[in-house]
């Protein structure tokens, strides 16, 4: 992809509230690297992201751009070099928890994204002003790419106004950046992986096994996510299979080696030509020099050994591992202490033993014979099973450590708004809710409405499981206010036209507005007063302690705008107002909303057929609740007090807008 093509596809694919890459986080990362090392089908893999972002966003993108930026997203993080996995891409895909290696790696790809997160880390509040955010990205790519990247992987969350940095990742990659060398993090990077790719889990193996890929291993201790930073910013590749072969193989002739060479230390013939040294004194620890460079502890072990060699000449070749392991010295270093010693002659040989030629006579240590022996057989039997663990390894296609719990993790996201209950909403005739009575009046002596209502009640009684009638969802939608304590107490209604139907859902209203609520009800301009004193009857009456918390707007205009006064003939003006109908309660991420064809009356609750849709999913709350603000704010002119409800004159009403 070109530059231009990845930045067409990263705006077709941004989101606005908040900003983000769609499709796209460290989960979604880990599956597209997943799909290409194992050669699956990388839209499939993708599917589960698609379907839980599908759900977080209320939205449905091409799944062509999605997989399009992911492949773009691999190759520009260096997780994979044409067709080749990196070394970078091996340890994402070798640990439980990649999550923190990708965002690492992401902003090690950046300077320009670490230089945004180390500013934000700079503020002083806990939100950051969008404008000053957007002042720290320059050019197209900046704004459209990393911008929303940065938000798609968790480290900022960006809000059309404002920008919320999450400190502890951003922290965490910072950390990440510090400069670690290729040469000490490429062996750091085998130790992770190649458990993954040879089913070696022995930890002095797989050092020896590193070693030999990459030379000596480094003393220093790094975080995963600065080894996978450093890996990824300069591209080291994963070798080839033939050459992971060939360091095990190498390694496990090697343990032959000292396999045979430990044995050999086991079996040590009797005579020896060890000779023993007379220097007129017993050799103490004060004739092993060496200032501070070796502890007292270790004097007094390398006198015991000398002692134990002069004891018993079986033991002129010394296993030189049982003093580098107690003095933590290098062999050389052991060489130079051992020199100085009166009447010590030795060398070290290229298989890792002290051969002694001489040693003093006298010596005043203790013989280490007992212990060193059990030395021996312990090396000798680890040896053995490295000798094993290299044999049973076998190279192979590294397989994703964590493909299935990042599904998983991916899903468990989610907020419970984002996954919640929709339900297709309806009204039609309900013989058994109306009532015998209502319905004999209906059906009266006609056949043929006899008929309709035997279907009917069949219909209701094996309707499928994803309807609700509107009576059911009204009363839910209340109840999620009078059950749960809402944040946002707020009961919104729009509806062009209501009757007595207020009338029976004006209890459930009352114990809302006793627990604080405010009702916004928006509803169509009608010039005709009964109307107005219907709605005054119904439910204005039945609260009249609480009509502090009630507000009436109508929202009615006319197609051209002139001054209009009662004594007008409405009929010869172009009118357009509320048509739509919705219920809302609480904010998006706790409330509901009820939208569909159905006025709040008899006729659309009982007998018209109506349809609509019930849900909690937190974006279509939002939307619905966005649409009727928007709305509201618009009919702000038109707002009904309840004083004015109460004396509303007999002749004809002009909306407040145009008298």
């Amino acid at each position: 992809m070109t530059e231009n093509d990845v930045i067409d596809t990263a705006r077709a694919l941004r989101t606005r509230s908040p900003e983000r890459l769609w499709g796209v986080s460290p989960e979604s990362i880990y599956a597209a690297l997943s799909a290409r090392v194992t050669e699956g089908c990388l839209e499939e893999r993708l599917s589960p992201h698609v379907r839980a972002e599908t759900l977080r966003t209320n939205d449905e993108r091409e799944s062509k751009q999605v997989t399009e930026i992911h492949n773009w997203i691999l190759d520009e993080l260096n997780l994979i070099e044409g067709d080749q996995l990196t070394l970078a891409g091996a340890l994402v895909l070798s640990v439980d928890e990649p999550r923190p290696l990708v965002r690492a790696i992401i902003v090690a790809s950046s300077r320009t994204a670490e230089r945004v997160l180390r500013s934000s880390l700079g503020i002083d509040d806990e939100i950051l002003p969008r404008r000053e955010f957007d002042s720290l990205l320059a050019g197209d790519w900046e704004e459209t790419i990393l911008g929303p990247l940065l938000g798609s992987v968790g480290l900022v969350t960006i809000y059309p106004d404002s920008v919320e940095p999450h400190f502890e990742r951003i922290e965490l990659v910072l950390e990440a950046q510090r400069e670690v060398s290729t040469e000490s993090a490429t062996p750091e990077g085998y130790l992770h992986v190649l458990p993954q790719l040879a089913g070696i889990e022995d930890s002095d193996c797989l050092e020896a096994v590193a070693e030999r890929l990459v030379g000596e291993l480094s003393n220093d201790t790094f975080s995963l996510e600065s080894v996978a930073a450093s890996l990824a910013d300069n591209a080291v590749l994963l070798p080839d299979t033939s050459e992971l072969e060939d360091a095990i193989e190498e390694q496990h002739d090697e343990y032959e080696r000292q396999f045979e060479t430990v044995r050999s230390l086991l079996a040590a013939p009797v005579e020896t030509e060890l000779s023993q040294v007379d220097v007129g004194r017993r050799v103490s620890e004060s004739d092993i020099r060496g200032g501070t460079e070796i502890s007292e502890a270790g004097r007094e072990d390398l006198l015991n050994v000398i002692a134990t060699v002069s004891s018993d000449s079986r033991f002129a070749n010394f296993d030189l591992s049982f003093l580098t392991d107690r003095l933590e010295s290098t062999p050389y270093e052991l060489y130079q202490l051992l020199s100085q010693v009166p009447g010590v002659d030795c060398e070290i040989s290229d298989n890792g033993v002290i051969e002694f030629a001489t040693v003093p006579a006298q010596v005043a240590g203790s013989s280490l014979q007992e212990e060193y022996t059990t030395h021996l057989v312990d090396r000798c039997a680890a040896v053995k099973r490295r000798m094993n663990v290299l044999s049973q390894a076998s190279v192979t296609a590294l397989s994703p450590v964590a493909t299935d719990a990042i599904v998983a993790q991916d899903y468990d996201s989610l907020s419970d708004g984002d996954v919640a209950p929709a339900y297709f909403t309806y009204t039609l005739v309900d013989p058994d809710a109306l009532g015998e009575k209502k319905m004999d009046d209906y059906v009266g002596n006609s056949r043929g409405l006899g008929r309709e209502r035997a279907r009917l009640r069949r219909w209701h009684e094996n309707q499928p499981a994803g309807m609700r009638s509107y009576t059911a969802m009204t009363d839910r939608l209340f109840s999620l206010g009078l059950e749960r304590d809402l944040d946002d107490k707020v009961l919104r209604i729009m509806t062009p036209f209501d009757d007595d139907t207020f009338n029976e859902y004006v209890s459930q209203i009352r114990r809302l507005l006793n627990q604080g609520f405010e009702l916004r009800l928006l509803t169509r301009h009608t010039k005709e007063p009964w109307e107005w004193r219907r709605l005054q009857q119904n439910l204005l009456s039945e609260i009249k302690q609480h009509r502090d918390q009630i507000t009436i707007r109508s929202y009615s205009r006319f197609k051209q705008h002139q001054r209009v006064t009662p004594d007008m003939d409405f009929r010869d003006l172009g009118e357009f107002g509320i048509h739509g109908k919705v219920q809302t309660i609480g904010r998006p991420e706790e409330g509901a909303a009820l939208l569909g064809s159905a006025n709040f009356m008899e006729n659309s609750y009982d007998w018209n057929p109506e349809c609509g849709v019930y849900t909690e999913r937190t974006q279509f709350v939002d939307a619905a609740i966005n649409f009727f603000d928007i709305v509201w704010d618009l009919a702000e002119s038109d707002e009904l007090s309840t004083e004015r409800l109460q004396e509303v004159p007999n002749h004809q009403l002009v909306p407040t807008y145009y008298s």
